[in-house]
């Protein structure tokens, strides 16, 4: 993709191994950024999914009129500066996936309207025409409202789709050397006035070389769910043996690695990106064998949970509160008691069917509803009840009820 620099800013950061990074505000053809586009180009761990956003329904319009389209942020490590200009080879998008989406559906809607060749089915009823073409207008991710926003346009005119975005332009912000950490920073704040990030999707982008890590190692049945795939709410309801939400593992992680119960809100993530959570040392460098004795316990205890109480058992295990509860009682342990975490996870794993009989599972859904939600953080609350359980059983104490538990009365 060939750009025109228009201005450039150099910053520096003591944690960048190169020195520094570098930006380049630069002018490009809309047509060539289009068609420069990855293959991959929702592939890039830090952005979040595609969202609906009514404001950007008209981006067909502010094309065909030569509007001006805010700058769009990319990253590159393969940045050319040349005499006649510079050129960008390869870039991943740090802000603007969903202009860019919304460019690239427009474009491949229109190289399909133009392909089938039935202009004047178009032109008289583009609903007709959508329900005819159903399955390729679906297939290029587009929709009868953009097939009617395009006829509306006289787009069934045009003799190719790049014709519709010759002669506009758009700016672009190129970075070099940006830093993984830098990257997410950017990234957030560039973020910042917009719709928020959700707080689960900024955890899986700060811990996303752990996710790596948990993949490479983690047993034959074993997934990880991404907010940005499938929210934690949708999570919970569908989930099926094996399958973990990223961002509940991050805080049984967390909470393991600290020894306490943690709340995944903006005051902790804000804790994590400046290196400042109290007693964990750990974070994005967790010990292989560490993650995955902690996975085979897990896998291990769901599989335990799933035989012997089945739906009950995998909406259980689905629940942040009830991974943070058990590995933070367990992280709580080993301090207390200065107990390897790895050893208790390994002896721990022989255990399972004990924990699973111990814990009474099916009690806790009834005791849970019976707390009274409009005087208590239920969140809080469950978290408390799952621990306080759990340590009880680690400290081979007597099960003392989930009533008992919910109501607070146990020292955590």
């Amino acid at each position: 993709m060939k750009v025109h620099i228009l201005d450039e800013k150099e910053e520096r950061y003591p944690s960048n191994e190169n020195g520094y990074s570098k930006c380049y505000l630069c002018k490009v053809s809309l047509l060539e950024y289009v068609e420069s586009i990855p293959e991959d180009y929702m592939g890039f761990e830090v952005q979040r999914g595609i969202v609906n956003n009514k404001y950007l329904d008209d981006l067909a319009d502010t094309i065909r009129y030569k509007r001006h389209i805010p700058p769009i942020v990319l990253i590159s490590d393969d940045f050319v500066i040349e005499e006649a200009g510079a050129k960008v080879v390869s870039f991943k998008i740090l802000d603007g996936l969903q202009r860019t989406h919304r460019m690239k559906v427009i474009y491949d809607t229109l190289t399909l309207m133009l392909k089938v060749g039935e202009k004047q089915l178009i032109e008289e009823s583009p609903n007709k025409f959508s329900r005819k073409y159903s399955s390729e207008i679906k297939a290029v991710g587009s929709n009868s409202k953009l097939i009617r926003k395009l006829a509306g346009l006289n787009c069934e005119g045009l003799t190719k789709a790049s014709d519709f975005f010759e002669e506009g332009s758009i700016w672009v912000e190129v970075w070099v050397g940006l830093s993984r950490e830098e990257q997410v920073r950017k990234m957030l704040m560039l973020n910042a006035g917009h719709k928020a990030v959700n707080i689960k999707h900024q955890l899986e982008i700060l811990f996303s070389n752990t996710l790596l890590a948990l993949e490479e190692l983690s047993s034959d049945g074993i997934t990880f769910i991404r907010e940005k795939e499938q929210t934690s709410i949708q999570y919970s309801k569908s989930r099926t043996l094996g399958s973990y939400h990223y961002s509940h593992v991050i805080s049984a992680l967390v909470a393991i690695s600290a020894g306490k119960l943690v709340v995944t809100n903006s005051d902790f993530v804000s804790d994590v990106q400046s290196g400042v959570i109290e007693d964990v040392d750990l974070i994005e460098g967790f010990d292989f064998n560490f993650l995955k004795n902690m996975m085979d316990f897990l896998y291990a205890l769901d599989m335990s949970v799933n035989r012997n109480f089945n739906e009950v058992g995998l909406q259980w295990i689905g629940r942040e509160v009830v991974l943070v509860g058990l590995f933070g009682a367990i992280g709580s342990y080993s301090k207390k008691h200065g107990v390897e975490i790895h050893s208790m996870l390994k002896n721990l794993l022989f255990k399972v069917d004990d924990i699973t009989e111990y814990l009474k599972i099916h009690e806790f859904e009834n005791e849970r509803n019976n707390v009274k939600l409009n005087k208590v953080n239920v969140g809080n609350v469950n978290r408390k009840a799952v621990y306080a359980a759990f340590n009880d059983y680690l400290n081979n104490s007597e099960f003392k009820g989930w009533a008992l538990y919910f109501g607070g009365k146990n020292e955590i």
